[in-house]
């Protein structure tokens, strides 16, 4: 049976007093009246308590029903919470995942792009890097390949140190006529001594030493003439019991110091002529043209354009190989120049010992002619 709450016995037992109260108070006397309401009384009592028995037993189920409803409710929510935590916990996790991704991919990225910019031919190596690089290759390699070429070509010259001529008069009269069928002149034609060349007076004209012009054409063999020319007459061979002699001594040595002054100047024309010349290995070109090509890469011609075009899309890295490669070119030009002027150098040395060769033999003269009197004095 369930059990009344504090405020259900209260109001049974109050129901009862009242009812006793009233009963007692019309049954004073006891007899077969009071006996009936008496009766009556109690089975009003029952069914009052019945009632308030089955209330209180349909109340309590249904605050029961209605607590477990509440706590299956709250259960439900909690578990749902929990579930709603997680997946806001799992989907921030994602997120943050998928941002780290993100972040690391757009570094990677950047990385790869930074890479092609800093690095690729068209942004990052300054103008056309591969061709630039060939072209400065051969460029340094025609230079520097330039006096081996000097000396072979020194060695076919008449005028090459210790070379002498069968016969001095015999050369010159070749080298006459080389100048009338190769170099006449128009005056010369009009005299009838040769016919007008394409190249009139070639063997004595400068300009040719510092024009470009193939192997053996018609200007290359006109500034070897011109060479000779400047060079002087060869020397003619002595037999060698002339050579014996003190004459023949003394003319052997006169050779050997000509040469030796005559090599310097002939080295200086021919590295000028051979510098001119074209060579099939460097399509053709010689290697001043090869110079004066890249040298137009920065300051004329297409190129020029091409290259100032190529700078404005440049990354800073680009920027400074380019200007590494221009101090390169610049300092590889200095160096060229600091080679021709010691060339110069030798020149004006040779210059200076010469000028002073006539004050040498008046000191010797003089010499000579001291020694002569001082001998005369002693005799007597």
């Amino acid at each position: 049976m369930a059990k009344l709450t504090k405020s259900q016995r209260v109001i049974s037992i109050a129901i009862g007093l009242s009812l006793t109260s009233a009963g007692g108070a019309a049954l004073y006397g006891f007899g077969p009246a009071e006996m009936w309401t008496q009766s009556q009384i109690s089975q009003l009592v029952a069914s009052a308590n019945s009632d308030i028995a089955s209330f209180t037993a349909s109340f309590g189920s249904q605050l029961t029903t209605t607590f477990e409803q509440l706590i299956s409710a709250v259960a439900v929510s909690t578990k749902q919470e929990a579930l709603a935590s997680s997946q806001i916990s799992d989907t921030t996790m994602q997120a943050a995942q998928q941002l780290l991704n993100a972040t690391t991919t757009q570094n990677t990225n950047d990385q790869v792009v930074k890479a092609v910019l800093d690095y690729s031919g068209s942004t990052g190596q300054g103008y056309q890097p591969c061709i630039v690089l060939y072209k400065n290759k051969s460029l340094d390699h025609a230079w520097d390949g330039l006096p081996q070429v000097v000396k072979t070509r020194m060695r076919r010259s008449e005028m090459y140190g210790g070379n002498l001529v069968a016969s001095t008069n015999d050369a010159m009269q070749n080298r006459l006529k080389t100048h009338r069928d190769k170099f006449c002149t128009p005056s010369e034609e009009k005299a009838g001594l040769c016919t007008a060349s394409s190249l009139p007076g070639g063997d004595t004209n400068a300009a040719t030493l510092f024009e470009s012009a193939a192997p053996d054409s018609i200007v290359d063999q006109a500034r070897t003439s011109y060479i000779e020319n400047v060079l002087g007459a060869p020397d003619q061979i002595i037999t060698s019991k002339a050579g014996k002699s003190q004459s023949g001594q003394t003319y052997m040595l006169s050779k050997a110091r000509k040469d030796a002054f005559l090599s310097i100047p002939a080295y200086s024309l021919n590295m000028i002529a051979q510098a001119n010349t074209g060579s099939p290995d460097y399509d053709n070109k010689s290697p001043n043209e090869m110079l004066q090509m890249r040298v137009n890469q920065y300051f004329g011609g297409k190129e020029a354009l091409q290259w100032a075009a190529t700078l404005t899309r440049q990354q800073p890295r680009g920027l400074l190989v380019e200007l590494a490669k221009m101090e390169g070119t610049n300092a590889w030009i200095n160096q060229k120049q600091f080679e021709q002027n010691q060339r110069i150098i030798a020149n004006l040395a040779a210059q200076e010992l010469l000028m002073a060769e006539p004050l040498k033999a008046n000191l010797d003269n003089k010499a000579m002619r001291m020694n002569s009197a001082s001998a005369m004095q002693q005799v007597k």
